[in-house]
């Protein structure tokens, strides 16, 4: 089963690996989550200034202490919402770049396969994420993705 769908990968490999080369950026690249983490900070740090401003007002003058808190508990708010959204973010970009490199490991190890004639256990633990067999049917799914049904 692994043989026969890595020959039909090999195949596929000049197809597999254009594809790959054309859709690089938009399965894994980063750029607008950067920009999106670069705004974010900026917007925690200005809230956290903008708290710490509103914490010391409080300390030098006389507040109604409901307006205090109601201004205080928006931007604290605002500041979790955002620093949520900021981890969010930072993870998103974190599995986009791991799962990259693993698909860019993948299509190395490609790469130097030709024709497949017996089990190679290297070749299997690169290429390979898992096997499935069930009564219907038996699917092998590469590391970039990719199922052959055989």
């Amino acid at each position: 089963m692994f043989i026969t769908a890595t020959n039909q990968l090999v195949e596929m490999k000049v197809e597999v690996m254009r594809n790959y080369s054309e859709m690089n950026e938009i399965l894994f690249g980063t750029t607008e989550l950067e920009s999106e983490q670069g705004k974010l900070e900026d917007e925690i740090n200005e809230v956290a200034s903008l708290i710490e401003d509103c914490v010391n007002e409080n300390a030098r003058i006389v507040l109604d202490q409901a307006d205090y808190e109601k201004r205080y508990n928006a931007l604290v708010t605002r500041f979790d919402k955002s620093n949520s959204r900021l981890e969010e973010v930072k993870e998103q970009m974190f599995e986009r770049q791991a799962k990259g490199m693993e698909v860019e490991q993948f299509l190395k190890e490609l790469d130097k396969v030709g024709f497949v004639e017996k089990f190679d256990e290297e070749l299997f633990l690169g290429l390979i994420e898992v096997v499935e067999v069930s009564r219907e049917k038996r699917i092998v799914r590469f590391k970039d993705g990719s199922e052959i049904e055989v």
